[in-house]
């Protein structure tokens, strides 16, 4: 049997509305796809939008045909076809494209809005976020309004709307069920890696590079302590080791070779899960110093951790450390990498470590290193976002004897510097310290501006010593975040208060408030592991149902869902009010006002007809509205159109 509705033309108003919905969803892919395949796609749309209005623009077969050489052309030229999901991505938006182009009748805009779910769906291929998510979902939801607007001779949107809406919350019982109860996957769905990866710590040192993250308000990680939280000198987040120096730039050099091992816990453990956003890099962060590794992940030979594959999607993982942890060992390659020092040194530097070391005992070499602090906090030196350019060829010389005005890096790298022409090792540490607690839920929140470097001592008997040296000249910067907003107007660096006035306080309530939701749809939503699962089935009493008992459960869970929808879609309705029995009645009462003897059992012909004999000037009023009342009556549509013109007419009546 055919579809007589398929062989429609296509309602100018609904195909306009498919037009501009694909373009809609297709906006996302502005960050994901090159520009010449999302040109390809919205010069196909103008196309045929225009099309609507002059349908000679519609091309024939020889000219799609050309069209879809061109598009293959794109795909292989824009993605090289080495990342499956950018390929198959790209020859879909292509083909959905050229499917716009041939739309002649109802039956195929079946097929564009079956790919139009498909365009939704690849979306998720390169962004999990919650507010993608809820515009998708909008996205969808009018699709299936075009959807059943195919299948209606007339077009009415809104109707069509409630109907899309009823169909998505009877389904989403359903959807819940499944999702909370069907088997996860240990691995990902789809197994790609992508590079669409935050800016955050690099791998290296140069001044002004932190300095430079730092104006950045981006979140870098996210922390859930597992009962007391830290204090802010115990809260620094560890990452990648610096040894080598030239003098202005900081590398991590040729590694030491020996084997990192994890270390024994000495001290009370700090428990605690981080989600890190996408780095593009390996390294991870966590508290001095880690002694509990989470899966998929190692510890230098820095001990500093590390993960097997480069983190390029949201990294969730769980790890204890313990901040007594002294690193009590150094091998000879250590020291020498420790002891490194530029090509060139200053007159000056050299004088100034050797006038500390006629001031301290050799043997008790913290005396040095309290000096060098001291020299820090005595002398003008300005901490600051904007430290300006240092030209020379000694940059170390001219921040500590000239500018001194500098970020953390120039602070971290000097004061190594200085210890090692002392003849103690050192190194830098870079990483984050910080963070602030979400009023609103339990996490901290460590952003790109909490980024800081600082310098590890050797000091016989304690091992690699933490030293920060900017706390010296700053310190809040422990206590405190940067605002980084005034910081770059104020010439020095200013820390975040609670002061704002109500715009300031509200503004920061909406942040937190946004920032906690997002967590949770990453942690029940995007991020609902094995794990999490199992620890949802435990707290509900199933923690114990094997493979088949899980699916039992879900088969149940799924007919309850059903039967639940079922019951409510049986429930009495509320029916609209009809207006018809109200001015019927308003128009009988005039009749008897005027003394007409209107019986109960009169029809509408008999009412008009009698009225009409006793008010012959009114003979052509009361025709109209017995014909108005009786095709609303006793026809097969309500129009709201024609329910206005009886009122209009029944309330213009004169009968004299």
């Amino acid at each position: 049997m055919r579809d007589a509705l398929a062989e429609l033309p296509i309602p100018r108003q609904l195909l306009s509305a498919l037009l501009f919905l694909v373009a809609a969803l297709m906006a996302p892919h502005a960050s994901n796809l090159s520009p010449a395949i999302l040109g390809f796609f919205y010069t196909a749309c103008a196309w045929r939008l225009l099309a609507q209005w002059h349908p000679i623009l519609l091309p024939g077969r020889w000219v799609l045909l050309l069209l879809m050489l061109l598009a293959l052309a794109l795909v292989m030229l824009t993605t090289g076809l080495h990342d499956g999901r950018l390929a198959g991505t790209a020859l879909l938006i292509v083909m959905l494209g050229l499917k716009l182009l041939e739309l002649r009748a109802r039956r195929d805009i079946h097929v564009t809005v079956f790919l139009g779910y498909f365009l939704v769906l690849t979306q998720f291929l390169y962004n999990q976020s919650l507010w993608l998510a809820a515009y998708l979902f909008l996205g969808v939801a009018a699709l299936n309004v075009v959807q059943i607007g195919l299948n209606r001779v007339h077009v009415e949107l809104g109707g069509q709307l409630r109907k899309a809406l009823y169909m998505l919350a009877a389904a989403l019982p359903l959807a819940l069920v499944i999702f909370l109860l069907f088997p996860r996957l240990d691995s990902p769905l789809w197994a790609i890696n992508t590079s669409s990866a935050v800016t955050g710590i690099s791998g290296e040192m140069s001044l002004g590079d932190i300095g430079q993250l730092t104006s950045s308000q981006e979140t870098a990680f996210r922390v859930r302590f597992f009962g007391k939280a830290p204090n802010p000198t115990q809260r620094y987040w560890r990452g990648p080791v610096l040894w080598k120096t030239d003098g202005r730039r900081w590398t991590a050099g040729r590694p030491p070779v020996r084997a990192a091992r994890v270390p024994l816990p000495r001290g009370a453990p700090i428990d605690y899960e981080l989600i890190l956003e996408p780095t593009g890099e390996y390294w991870l962060f966590g508290l001095d110093l880690v002694t509990d590794l989470p899966a998929g992940t190692r510890l230098n030979h820095n001990l500093a951790l590390v993960a097997n594959q480069r983190v390029n999607k949201r990294f969730t993982y769980r790890a204890r450390s313990d901040p007594d942890y002294r690193m009590l060992s150094l091998s000879m390659r250590e020291r020498q990498l420790g002891l490194q020092l530029p090509d060139r040194i200053s007159p000056r530097l050299q004088q100034l470590v050797a006038k500390w070391q006629t001031e301290t005992d050799p043997q008790q070499p913290l005396q040095l290193v309290r000096r060098a602090l001291a020299y820090f906090s005595e002398q003008p030196f300005v901490y600051t976002l904007s430290p300006g350019p240092l030209n020379s060829s000694d940059p170390i010389d001219e921040f500590l004897f000239d500018s001194r005005r500098g970020f953390c890096e120039h602070y971290a790298g000097s004061f190594a510097l200085l210890m090692r022409l002392a003849g103690i090792p050192s190194r830098i540490v870079l990483g984050y310290q910080g963070g602030e607690k979400n009023p609103r839920a339990e996490h901290w929140v460590v952003r790109q501006s909490d980024a800081h470097a600082w310098t590890e001592v050797w000091i016989p008997a304690l091992g690699w010593w933490r030293v920060d040296p900017t706390a010296a000249v700053a310190p809040e910067r422990v206590e405190q975040s940067i605002n980084s907003a005034r910081s770059l107007d104020a010439g020095r660096v200013v820390f975040r208060t609670d002061s704002g006035g109500m715009i300031g306080e509200l503004w920061r309530e909406a942040v937190w408030l946004a920032d906690a939701v997002d967590l949770g749809w990453h942690r029940w939503v995007v991020g609902f592991s094995t794990e999490r699962q199992q620890s949802l089935l435990d707290s509900l009493g199933l923690g114990g149902l094997d493979g088949l008992g899980l699916t039992l459960v879900m088969l149940v869970g799924c007919g309850l869902a059903g039967g639940f929808v079922l019951l409510m879609a049986r429930l009495p309705k509320r029916r609209a009010r009809d207006p018809l029995p109200l001015l019927w009645r308003q128009f009988v009462d005039k009749l008897r006002h005027r003394g007409l003897a209107v019986a109960p059992w009169y029809g509408p012909d008999t009412v008009c007809k009698e009225a009409g004999l006793r008010f012959p000037e009114a003979a052509e009023q009361l025709a109209i509205i017995n014909r108005l009342y009786v095709q609303l009556r006793y026809g097969r549509r309500e129009d709201r159109q024609q329910i206005g013109a009886l009122r209009r007419r029944i309330r213009q009546l004169r009968l004299d």
